[in-house]
C-alpha cells in the first residue's frame, strides 16, 4: 500500500459502545482505501473489544491496531506515531464522522499539500462555520481562543509532528498542544469551522476522571502562560485566552458545584485551583449570574408559553367567579415547560 494522503487517528481505552459505530461511519463514506487508514491505538484492557475488533479488522486491508503502554490521554501521540498519512486527523473516539466529511479532508489536502499551512478544525464551536486566516502564530492562539484546549480539532502534517523531537515529554492532560503549538513560524496558519464531526452522547459510561479544575484552572492556563514567558504570544493575547477560559470555568462550576450535576470527574481542591490563575470567588459569581440568566430565560419563556396557550386554548378558557382559568391541556403543557 502506498502512503495515504490522509491517517485518521483514534486513541481509544477500548468502549465498544463509541468505537465501533465511528468506524462504521468512517468506512460508510465511499471513500478508496488507498487514500487513507485507520490507526486505533488501546490502552485499555477489554478483551471483548480487541475480539470485536479482529472482526471489523478483517473487512477493512487499511485498519491498524496497536497497543499503547501511554497512561490515560498519552495514548494520544503514541497513535500519531503509527500514522502513515501525508496528513493525520485525530478522531476522538466518540465523535463519528459525518457523511461526506473524509472527501472534505481529502480535498483539503489536495488542495493545501504545496503550501501546507498549519490547521485545525474546529466543528462549528465557534458558530460560523467559516474558515479563518492568519498570519501569525500569536494571531492564530487568540483566534482559538479557550478552544485550543480541545484536541477533538487536531490535525497536522506528518512532517510537523516528525520534527518534533522523539524524547519529548508531553503534558500528561493536554498531549496535543506540544504538536498544536509547536509550529511557531508558519505563513499561514487556518481555523476551519466546518462542522465534520458529530458526537455520540455519552451515556451512562464515565468520560473523564481526572481533577477537572486542576486541569482547567491550573494546568491549561500554565500551557498558555509558558508561550506568553517565550513571547511566542502578545500579553494582549495571553489575557484574552484566559479570560475566555475563566468564563469556561464559571460553566463547569456552576454544573458541578453550584448545581451539582452528576460526573465521574474529580472535583476535589477547586476552590485551590482556581486562585492560581483567577478568583474562586470571580467564578463563582460568573456561574451564578449565568445561573441566574438561565432562570430569567426560562421565566420568560414560560410567560410567553403561556400566552401561546391561552390563545390556542381560547374557546377552553372557563369563567370562574369572575376570573378565568386555562383548560387542562393549556396547564398541562406550562407545567411540563417548567419542569423541562
Amino acid at each position: 500500500m502506498s502512503q495515504p494522503l490522509i491517517s485518521l487517528c483514534i486513541p481509544t481505552n477500548g468502549v465498544i459502545e463509541w468505537v465501533f459505530p465511528v468506524l462504521d461511519s468512517i468506512y460508510s463514506q465511499n471513500v478508496d482505501n488507498e487514500l487513507f487508514e485507520v490507526v486505533v491505538t488501546d490502552n485499555g484492557n477489554n478483551a471483548e473489544f480487541k475480539a470485536k475488533f479482529d472482526e471489523y479488522q478483517k473487512n477493512h486491508e487499511n485498519l491498524f491496531y496497536f497497543r499503547s503502554s501511554g497512561y490515560e490521554f498519552l495514548s494520544e501521540p503514541d497513535s500519531y506515531k503509527n500514522a502513515k498519512g501525508l496528513f493525520i486527523k485525530f478522531i476522538n473516539h466518540r465523535t463519528k464522522v459525518v457523511p461526506g466529511a473524509l472527501e472534505y479532508f481529502i480535498n483539503w489536502i489536495n488542495e493545501n499539500k504545496e503550501e501546507k499551512p498549519f490547521v485545525y478544525f474546529t466543528n462549528g464551536v465557534l458558530a460560523k462555520e467559516k474558515t479563518f486566516e492568519f498570519n501569525s502564530f500569536d494571531g492564530f492562539v487568540r483566534g482559538l481562543s479557550y478552544w485550543s484546549s480541545w484536541s477533538t480539532g487536531m490535525a497536522f502534517w506528518k512532517e510537523d509532528f516528525d520534527s518534533i523531537p522523539k524524547d519529548t515529554v508531553y503534558n500528561f492532560l493536554f498531549p496535543h498542544t506540544t504538536i498544536l503549538f509547536s509550529q511557531k513560524n508558519r505563513k499561514k496558519y487556518v481555523i476551519d469551522d466546518k462542522i465534520l464531526l458529530d458526537e455520540i452522547p455519552q451515556g451512562k459510561i464515565p468520560k473523564g476522571r481526572y481533577n477537572l479544575f486542576n486541569a482547567f484552572g491550573v494546568e491549561y492556563p500554565g500551557i498558555i502562560c509558558d508561550l506568553l514567558r517565550n513571547k511566542d504570544i502578545t500579553p494582549e493575547t495571553f489575557v484574552c485566552v484566559k479570560n475566555a477560559n475563566r468564563t469556561f470555568l464559571s460553566t463547569l462550576y456552576l454544573d458541578y458545584i453550584i448545581l451539582k450535576r452528576k460526573c465521574s470527574y474529580d472535583l476535589s481542591g477547586y476552590k485551590e485551583s482556581l486562585r492560581v490563575f483567577y478568583s474562586d470567588k470571580e467564578i463563582r459569581n460568573e456561574g451564578l449570574i449565568k445561573l441566574l440568566i438561565k432562570i430569567i430565560k426560562r421565566i420568560i419563556f414560560v410567560k410567553k408559553i403561556k400566552v401561546v396557550e391561552t390563545i390556542m386554548n381560547k374557546k377552553k378558557i372557563k369563567k370562574i367567579g369572575g376570573g378565568y382559568r386555562l383548560g387542562h391541556k393549556s396547564a398541562e403543557i406550562i407545567s411540563f415547560r417548567l419542569v423541562a
